[in-house]
Formats: structure tokens, sequence, C-alpha cells
């Protein structure tokens, strides 16, 4: 790991700040770190029963635009294993109920040029019929179920809509597509 030699902070918002840092090598990097470390998980939700993924859509100021999301945290809940806040989060953003199953897939980072922040990538399925709920006056979120035989289409349709952007996304897809392809 090479050493700092200084560290000046650009400027700071309420729980970020974006700084620049000189490390013993003489490069300068500017990056955004979180004011208190939050880490994240994010999970790719897969209905069995189905045979379909369950994916978000979610409007991103930074993006000013809707994205294609997983269901994905911040660990700020210290009481609650990570487990415990997937199943928190499943319910509230897809009103899916019941989780047959978690499998850790991959320890990531949202961006390592940008952020100090990793996601922890699981692979989850589920098993029971959505609730009736409008999710709209919650979040402005849109559940998407697509079935495994359409999710190559679907996935280069979103792609060029730039609809899937983040890298977490990106990674959790990469990492599924394989175990999808035997099931199918």
């Amino acid at each position: 790991m090479l050493k700092e030699l200084w560290r000046e902070i650009i400027t700071s918002w309420k729980h970020l700040e974006l700084v620049r840092i000189k490390l013993e090598w003489g490069r300068v990097y500017e990056a955004c770190t979180r004011v208190w470390n939050k880490n994240a998980v994010a999970w790719i939700v897969r209905h069995t029963e189905n045979r379909s993924y369950i994916l978000i859509e979610q409007y991103r100021y930074p993006v000013k635009q809707r994205v294609l999301e997983l269901v994905a945290w911040l660990i700020d809940k210290p009481n609650l294993s990570k487990e415990q806040i997937m199943q928190e989060e499943v319910v509230e953003e897809t009103w899916y109920s019941q989780i047959q199953s978690i499998e850790f897939i991959w320890e990531t980072s949202g961006s390592a040029w940008k952020s100090s922040e990793t996601t922890s990538l699981f692979d989850i399925e589920i098993t029971w019929e959505k609730w009736n709920q409008d999710l709209s006056e919650m979040e402005n979120i849109k559940v998407i179920e697509v079935a495994y035989g359409d999710f190559d289409k679907f996935l280069v349709s979103k792609i060029k809509e730039w609809m899937i952007i983040d890298p977490k996304v990106c990674m959790a897809i990469y990492m599924t597509l394989e175990k999808t392809k035997k099931l199918l």
C-alpha cells in the first residue's frame, strides 16, 4: 500500500467528501469518500417458480434518469445481519415475501476509483407471490420480472437504452448468468 503524502478536502456535503490525495510516488488522485463509511449489500433476486429475475427500475438523481437496479441497501442497522437486511429490503422494494435461499456471490466496489464503499453481492431465490402493493408511493420503484429465457435480449435492450449503468448490477448479472443458463 502506498503512503499518502498529503490529503486535501476539496468540498464536503452532508455524507460525502471530495478529496485530493497525493501518494508517495507523486500521483495525485481525487476520490469521493463517505464521511461515515457504510458498506452496502445488493442482491440479484430470482423467482424460482416463475423461472425469472426480479429487478427494480428507479430514478437516480446523479444521472438524472431511471436506471435498472438490484435490490440494495446500506449496512446501517448494526443490530441486523446482512441476511436480515436483505429480507427487509426484498419485502420493502419488491413486495415478494418468501426468501428460499441466499448465496454469497462476490465482494466488490461500486467504483474502485471514486468511492471507499464496498458492496457484498448475493444471489437470492424467492418462491412466494408478490403482495398487492403500490410501490410508486414509497420510492418510485417499478418492479420488473424477466423470464430466464428472455434475459439476454432484455439486457441488450436496457443497455441500448442506457438503463444499466451501475457496476454492481453488471457484476451480479454476469456472476449469475451461468447458473441461469443451467436452469433453462
